[in-house]
């Protein structure tokens, strides 16, 4: 174990973790300087190509975040979400105790497949319209949905960039998640649900039935459908896709082959190649995971592990331990980023469950959930949230600002975390 080197090394990454953090700096151009840096003094200092670094990265974790990115940008494209969205207000005929049911639901949905800041970017400003038609605020709306979109996140390995980059580390399929967190996820959902229509949306004044009339009248989802067929297809492509990833073990094979064929049908329709297509896509998250593997990769070379070996776990209750780091992670994951939080840490359970022995159920769960359900302790935990208060504001939205979202959004993250506390505590009695 080489200390000096270590303790560079974690500068390196607290530069990087500071650099996504601040919006003024350059993110992707320092999180490249620190991998190229510390990926230099380990190599020279351990004797280390850096093609050997290169092995670090979990090339399948990129693989299906750029096809999801793809997939996700065809769906928009194509006005799936907002057929969705409109549809959903039909469906409820204007009652808000439904459509705030079933919006919260959908959005919960879309969010375990479709990445949740772009599920907001479409879906709030549809909500903030049917609201502003209906005579409405959209305040206690836009929380339910940003509330809910984290607990989506818990659904499937692919929902977001920390599950596909834990999945991928542990091999875990949907399957896994099917069968150890739907149970508990859809229950805390609708528990999220209940209170907010208890505690916030039943104390506002009620929809005015004549402009219920109206705007039921008006709002019409078949508008939203540029081309019937090419929509239609890219729907049932889609979940067919989510089908497929429930059942093919390869989850990255799904994703390409799934994002390729999609792309070649569509540019029949929209003439977008995949060049066009690739030119939308977020490489600087892409590169800046990539960075993120290689400083890990660097660490691990350095010692990183046997900083916890030292330690008597052993002696630890696994149901305790569980728990601590269930809370643990939360706290962190609600200041620092997801994604270094949970490639930080992917070394430190993985020593616990194959070095230690501990049971591998209660640790994943401990840090699947707490990865996701802590970026609600605080609006900056989480950039859906963010996203969310930033359409409010650029709408005009009374009722949601940084206080109301800061103060529900931490006791929503808290209720979630004492729930998950408890779910935890059960599943150490049956597989601990």
């Amino acid at each position: 174990m080489d200390i000096p080197l270590l303790i560079l090394l974690f500068i390196l990454f607290a530069l990087v973790i500071a650099s996504y953090s601040i919006a003024k700096l350059d993110f992707v151009a320092i999180s490249l300087i620190c991998m190229f840096y510390g990926a230099t003094i380990t190599g020279l200092k351990m004797g280390i190509e850096f093609s050997e670094f290169i092995g670090y990265v979990e090339w399948e974790a990129i693989i299906i975040i750029l096809s999801m990115s793809i997939i996700t940008k065809i769906a928009q494209d194509s006005n799936v979400l907002e057929y969705v969205a409109v549809k959903l207000f039909k469906i409820s005929r204007g009652n808000r105790k439904v459509f705030l049911y079933l919006l919260c639901t959908i959005t919960t949905l879309l969010a375990a497949i479709i990445t949740d800041v772009v599920v907001v970017l479409i879906l709030a400003p549809v909500v903030v319209r049917l609201c502003h038609f209906l005579k409405i605020r959209s305040g206690t709306y836009l929380l339910g949905m940003t509330i809910c979109i984290n607990i989506g996140s818990i659904i499937t390995p692919f929902s977001s960039g920390e599950n596909i980059i834990i999945s991928t580390a542990f091999g875990l399929d949907t399957g896994y998640f099917f069968q150890y967190y739907w149970i508990f996820s859809f229950l805390l959902l609708f528990l999220t649900i209940f209170l907010i229509d208890k505690y916030m949306l039943s104390k506002e004044p009620n929809i005015d039935e004549e402009q219920k009339r109206f705007v039921l009248e008006l709002v019409d989802a078949d508008v939203m459908i540029k081309n019937k067929k090419i929509f239609y297809f890219n729907s049932i492509a889609i979940i067919i896709t989510i089908i497929l990833f429930a059942i093919l073990p390869l989850l990255y094979l799904t994703a390409i082959i799934s994002a390729l064929i999609l792309v070649l049908v569509n540019k029949a329709y929209t003439k977008k190649s995949m060049g066009e297509l690739l030119k939308d896509i977020e490489w600087e998250i892409i590169f800046f995971f990539i960075s993120l593997y290689i400083i890990i990769g660097c660490l691990l070379q350095a010692g990183f592990r046997d900083l916890f070996l030292g330690i008597p776990f052993e002696l630890f209750n696994p149901v305790l331990l569980s728990l601590i780091l269930l809370i643990f992670i939360s706290l962190i994951s609600g200041f620092v980023a997801n994604t270094p939080t949970a490639l930080i840490f992917i070394p430190i359970v993985s020593t616990l469950i194959e070095t230690f022995n501990f049971p591998s159920v209660p640790l994943l769960f401990a840090f699947i959930f707490a990865i996701n359900l802590g970026g609600n302790l605080i609006p900056q935990g989480a950039a859906a949230d963010m996203m969310t208060l930033k359409v409010a504001q650029d709408s005009g939205v009374e009722n949601l600002n940084y206080k109301r979202l800061l103060k529900s959004g931490a006791v929503f993250a808290l209720i979630h975390i004492l729930c998950s506390l408890l779910y935890l505590f059960v599943l150490n009695l049956f597989v601990g």
